[in-house]
């Protein structure tokens, strides 16, 4: 795309920025190209990703602006909708617009789908994953040209809503999926639709990681679980051939799925066993912090510090329902106030909701039986873990209307707990 782009005349090293909007991968790509070829670069990407995506990028001399993963992509918030702005308030930026450019298909039509195909010429059956669209499109459409009976399937991870209508629910795989349906998406070339959940899609890494020895990402195992339920769909038998792109690698995950306390927090792994004598008890048991104040979503950052005192570092913020909306603490402050490469010069009288820490983690209380063995795992990769109620529809007990935040654990209530009880029946 940065190719075509100088054919055109339109990007000139030194004088253009790009100002890219990605979840991360394609960023690296475009801040390693304009490290290389003398371009400035700001990649514009979701809150969700992953710190080493961010990391490499800022490395690469490109400036990094995260948005909420959660907001909507037609809104003001939205990582769209912030390019749309940089853009218009820089004259030497341009957006190569992976989701719009049909470059971006064009590549893959032109030497992904050439590659595959000189590798395996007797395709039967293809996987690929959907982000912007550009992969499954432009290979599809070659497969369809040379072996029109093979079957394309498209991966897209519960959540994301291209290849489903409704409201995007957040998802944590990464790469893949998405709140709107790209301009570059060609869906008369797909066949089968798989939609794996992120419990299947990361559990499914880490055994392809552990039996094959392949370091691929989370994306990479929705893809893999996507292939065998669509082989069972299809009753394929021995002599097919199957080829599943394994789109992302381990490096950019470390601190997420490959860590067994990630996985155990959400859920997706169960916390391994312990002899200790409190490690099973239910997490009520514990003295938790109650005394966390609960701010608003509008409430301004200083009422939110006036608000946490001297004894306090953190302030649960909530929507006008009560229901829990995120974390501010004052570290996040301080570290937001004094990095340039994020906003800088912040101002205090802004609400919170424009501040809210981008990783914690949470319990729910009244879900399973959450343990205090749990709650010690979680604590080893965080400095506290929110204590949460699911509060349900009254007339759908099994819609969930949200969550409303009972307090915090440290891990100083964990160790007094430990400490009074370790020797107890």
């Amino acid at each position: 795309m940065v190719l075509e782009a100088e054919k055109a005349g339109v990007a000139k090293p030194k004088t253009t920025r790009f100002v890219e909007p990605t979840s991360g991968n394609t960023g690296i790509g475009m801040a390693l190209t304009a490290a290389v070829r003398g371009y400035g670069c700001t990649i514009v990407t979701p809150d969700k990703n992953s710190d080493e995506k961010m990391n490499t990028i800022s490395l690469l001399g490109a400036q990094v602006v995260q948005t909420p993963a959660m907001a909507p992509w037609d809104s003001p918030e939205s990582f769209v909708s912030v390019t749309k702005k940089m853009l218009a308030e820089d004259p030497n930026a341009i957006s190569l617009d992976q989701y719009k450019n049909d470059v971006n298909p064009w590549t893959h039509y032109e030497y992904t789908a050439e590659e595959i195909l000189s590798l395996v010429p007797d395709l039967d059956m293809i996987v690929i994953g959907a982000g912007t669209g550009g992969t499954v499109s432009g290979v599809a459409k070659k497969v369809k040209e040379r072996r029109p009976d093979c079957v394309v399937v498209v991966v897209d991870p519960k959540g994301s809503i291209i290849f489903d209508e409704g409201r995007p629910n957040l998802y944590f795989v990464e790469g893949i999926g998405g709140d709107f349906v790209p301009d570059v998406l060609d869906k008369s070339l797909i066949d089968i639709i798989e939609k794996p959940n992120d419990y299947d899609a990361f559990n499914m890494s880490r055994e392809i990681i552990k039996k094959e020895g392949l370091l691929c990402g989370g994306s990479s195992g929705a893809a893999m679980i996507s292939t065998i339920r669509a082989v069972k769909k299809l009753k394929l038998g021995a002599g097919k051939r199957v080829v599943v792109i394994l789109p992302d690698g381990i490096r950019n995950y470390m601190t997420k799925f490959v860590t067994d306390q990630w996985m155990e927090a959400h859920l997706f792994k169960e916390p391994p066993e312990r002899e200790f004598m409190w490690w099973d008890r239910c997490i009520s048991n514990l003295t938790i912090n109650r005394s966390v104040p609960l701010v608003k979503e509008q409430c301004s950052c200083i009422a939110a510090l006036a608000a946490m005192g001297s004894e306090n570092s953190v302030a649960l913020v909530i929507n006008d329902e009560g229901f829990f909306k995120g974390v501010l603490t004052k570290n996040s402050l301080r570290s937001e106030a004094t990095n340039p490469k994020k906003s800088g010069n912040i101002d205090f009288k802004e609400p919170v909701n424009r501040h809210m820490i981008k990783t914690y983690y949470k319990i729910v209380e009244n879900r399973g039986n959450p343990t205090i063995g749990l709650a010690s795992r979680i604590l080893d990769i965080t400095p506290f873990v929110i204590i949460v109620e699911a509060y349900y529809n009254t007339n759908n007990k099994t819609q969930l209307k949200g969550y409303i935040p009972k307090g915090i654990v440290t891990p100083e209530h964990v160790l007094d707990y430990i400490i009074e009880h370790q020797n107890k029946l």
